[in-house]
């Protein structure tokens, strides 16, 4: 494949104008300005007037067009990743809530016949949003399947599978097994401070143990005070922790968002949807984890005032992020690169360059999602908003 008269975003976030990439066997293999011996029947497209950026990331999400991960079916997962590429998401964790563990189990056997498929957006690996979480900061989840951190319940789930089915795992510090949990299995999984009630010392304490992500933050925790920082302190204050927001402008207020990312910089913010099945779908009433979420206007509301995840997507996150006064530089990291360096797969994805995976999206003048590829491979196309 080749694409002509494209300005992209390179290795380093810079703007490269009127290149031309080459994609063989799913991977990137040349851009310059030039680039000669392409066989005359190769794909070719003009991409003048257009962006080229690196494929979103999303690290958490539960669903959309009315499928939820938790659903248990490679259908529910087809269609979330079917819409995610429509958004310019490339990669995804989908993600579980307190469920039963027979439907966890369900979850991943159903992540690893998707896995194989490769059709739209790609997983990689289901992230557990629970059971370790706190019942005191569970939101709308169902503490009925609350548990403390054991690593047998993960070998339990995972009989059959291999452990790499599993990329995230939500935790909540102050429980009890939290910090021996934490220091078994940092190597093999992501571990997020998640749902957490703990204070700045518990959470320092469990960062210590091995804790280098963050879920939601600010979301489901304590606030940050000026004399009790929370966890949100401990893990704003640690520069080996990267914190994944939700960027709607609902869940984090855009204030305290432009200061988060003051504080994070360039390479420890990380966008997240946290998007429920009501994404892409009309207002109504949605099921999430076995009870009622109300939307309006695409709010989500459990019936009290709390929200219950998003119906927001990265792209709209991104342009938020814009909007707000974040730099393109900045929140395009957080959407691509960032995300990709917590699941380890930067050596693949992520940036545009030569050796990785044409996971890329076009945008327009106007930053509309025109072109989508996955490995190389068109997965999405739109003329909307082509003037």
């Amino acid at each position: 494949m080749r694409l002509n008269h494209v300005d992209l975003v390179d290795a380093t976030f810079s703007l490269q104008k009127d290149m031309t990439m080459t994609v063989d066997n799913g991977r990137i293999s040349a851009i310059g300005k030039e680039i000669l011996s392409v066989p005359a029947d190769e794909e070719e497209y003009d991409l003048s007037g257009m962006i080229l950026i690196p494929g979103f990331i999303d690290l958490h999400i539960h669903g959309a067009m009315g499928a939820d991960t938790s659903d248990g079916t490679v259908e529910a997962l087809s269609k979330i990743s079917s819409y995610l590429v429509s958004k310019g998401v490339t990669s995804f964790c989908p993600t579980t809530m307190m469920i039963p563990e027979e439907d966890v189990k369900r979850v991943l056997l159903s992540a690893d016949h998707f896995k194989r498929e490769e059709t739209g957006s790609r997983v990689m690996g289901v992230r557990l949003e629970g059971p370790f979480l706190s019942k005191e900061k569970c939101g709308v989840q169902n503490t009925d399947h609350a548990m403390d951190p054991n690593t047998e319940y993960v070998n339990e789930i995972l009989s059959g599978f291999s452990e790499d089915l599993i990329s995230i795992i939500d935790i909540a510090p102050e429980l009890p097994g939290s910090l021996n949990f934490i220091t078994e299995m940092k190597e093999k999984y992501v571990l997020s401070c998640a749902h957490t009630a703990s204070t700045y010392q518990t959470c320092r304490e469990a960062i210590n143990a091995g804790i280098r992500h963050a879920t939601h933050l600010f979301n489901a925790m304590n606030p940050l005070g000026h004399h009790e920082p929370g966890a949100p302190g401990a893990l704003l204050e640690d520069k080996e922790v990267t914190c994944e927001l939700i960027c709607d402008g609902l869940h984090v207020h855009p204030a305290l968002l432009k200061i988060a990312f003051t504080v994070l910089g360039e390479d420890r913010a990380v966008v997240v949807s946290d998007a429920m099945r009501a994404a892409g779908m009309p207002d109504g009433i949605y099921d999430l984890g076995g009870k009622a979420v109300n939307v309006v206007n695409g709010k989500t509301d459990f019936g009290d005032g709390r929200l219950a995840g998003s119906t927001t997507d990265i792209h709209a996150e991104f342009l938020n992020l814009l909007k707000i006064g974040i730099p393109m530089r900045t929140a395009l990291k957080a959407c691509t690169l960032n995300p990709a360096k917590v699941l380890k797969i930067d050596g693949d994805t992520g940036t545009l360059e030569i050796g990785k995976y044409a996971d890329m999206v076009a945008l327009d003048k106007n930053n509309n999602v025109r072109k989508v590829w996955v490995k190389g491979k068109l997965v999405f196309s739109s003329d909307e908003g082509k003037e």
